[in-house]
């Protein structure tokens, strides 16, 4: 298997960018912020986009971080307590991304030491197949907004200072030893990888690479994603037909990477909106999100496990983000409460359940505190597929790349795994319970 190197690197805009060093094929991630859904037994839609959380490189602050956060690596960024975010994923070719809060996985709620307990607590959570997968598929999975809970649902990301167990991490091994975030990403193998000719009525052509389990919903997000053609205004014609979203591209064109697809745009009307006393924080969860996780629809051997980048970020409390930068934090943004009376909508993304959970038990911080918060009204605004949750106006940064390489070194807290190793362990577990 061809390695490929790929790069890891902050722009400034506050995006992270993996890239393979002398390709085209790359992923971004930013981290949103947003208002906190109210934290009780509802569950809200997906909460706003309020523009990206500021990151900063660890090596630049080191005289001022704390031994331990230096080794680390990779970027830190500001937190009010009990201030909420979301993870939001673009990707021009397929990634794997298990994202870690702390040492336990986000997506599965596993801790990441490999322990019998852990394999027990894997099998008691896995009673279907599907639930066993612990990471998510860009540029299919667009956001994660918090710890997956039950299928459908995830309990929304929340920063709490460590020491009070609050944390995921606390909750989920009983001490807190890393604290912040951590993403391991695996890309596709090349030799995966096909390509498509998309061609506009004006004349102009573009080829779009795609994998053997490609649909034409992936082409019309490439398409977004490089020309700035909406996904929902995409009409895609091969043939003489017009293409349904979930037909597969390989199957359509028969593997002729000379197939053309015309895309004509859809006629539309109006729209709705679219040092030493260093406190770091952890993530603890809050109030429930309707959110599924995608499952994996590419076999083992897409996954290019040896190229695996990995890269840190750490999470400071307001006050010791000013001592160690100079820099005063964001405001906390606006609470619930206004952002319901202002009339902004929250967002939904029609999706099937995909069967796919993680941990039923843990406590948010409201329930912690005892506390029972009141909803609020707001409009839903129903979005299309691959159609961004509309920020606020939040001036952009430049997308220009530094030239540090953040990657953490030290690699993966766990060697990628795909779905189908996971169903197969769980089935081992299964007859070795039974005997």
């Amino acid at each position: 298997m061809t390695r490929h190197a790929y790069d890891c690197r902050v722009r400034g805009d506050h995006v992270v960018e993996i890239q393979r060093q002398n390709g085209v094929e790359e992923m971004d991630i930013s981290f949103k912020r947003t208002v906190r859904v109210p934290d009780n037994c509802d569950h809200s839609k997906l909460p706003p986009d309020l523009g990206n959380f500021p990151l900063f490189k660890t090596k630049d602050y080191g005289h001022a971080l704390p031994a331990s956060m230096v080794a680390k690596g990779g970027l830190f960024m500001p937190m009010h307590s009990r201030e909420a975010m979301w993870i939001n994923f673009s990707g021009s070719t397929p990634f794997a991304v298990k994202v870690y809060v702390g040492s336990v996985n986000a997506v599965s709620g596993e801790a990441a030491a490999e322990t019998e307990n852990a394999k027990l607590d894997r099998l008691a959570h896995s009673s279907e197949k599907e639930k066993v997968q612990d990471y998510v598929v860009v540029p299919h999975q667009q956001w994660l907004d918090g710890v997956t809970c039950d299928s459908g649902f995830v309990q929304q990301f929340v920063a709490m200072d460590l020491g009070n167990g609050y944390t995921v991490e606390a909750q989920v091994t009983g001490q807190e030893a890393r604290g912040g975030l951590q993403f391991e990403i695996t890309p596709v193998n090349l030799g995966y990888l096909f390509s498509v000719q998309v061609k506009r009525l004006g004349g102009k052509t573009t080829e779009l690479p795609i994998g053997a389990h490609s649909t034409v919903a992936d082409v019309k997000r490439l398409m977004a994603l490089k020309e700035g053609i909406p996904a929902f205004d995409q009409r895609l014609i091969y043939a003489g037909r017009q293409l349904e979203d979930s037909q597969l591209v390989l199957e359509l064109t028969e593997g002729d990477e000379t197939a053309t697809f015309h895309l004509v745009l859809r006629m539309r009307g109006g729209g709705g909106p679219r040092p030493n006393n260093c406190r770091e924080m952890g993530i603890a969860v809050g109030g429930f999100i309707e959110q599924g996780i995608v499952h994996d629809p590419y076999p083992a051997a897409a996954w290019n496990t040896a190229a695996t980048v990995v890269f840190n970020v750490q999470i400071l409390n307001a006050s010791t983000f000013e001592a160690v930068t100079g820099i005063p934090a964001p405001e906390t943004p606006i609470t619930m409460e206004t952002y319901s009376n202002l009339g902004l909508p929250f967002f939904e993304l029609p999706e099937e359940k995909s069967g796919i959970s993680g941990r039923f038990d843990l406590i948010s911080v409201g329930e912690h505190d005892g506390l029972n918060e009141e909803n609020f009204p707001v409009p839903i605004h129903v979005l299309g597929n691959f159609q961004p949750r509309k920020s606020t106006g939040i001036p952009k940064g430049s997308k220009a790349s530094s030239d540090d390489d953040i990657a953490n070194p030290a690699g993966p807290l766990q060697k990628f795994r795909h779905v189908s190793e996971l169903v197969k362990e769980v089935e081992d577990l299964s007859v070795d319970a039974s005997d």
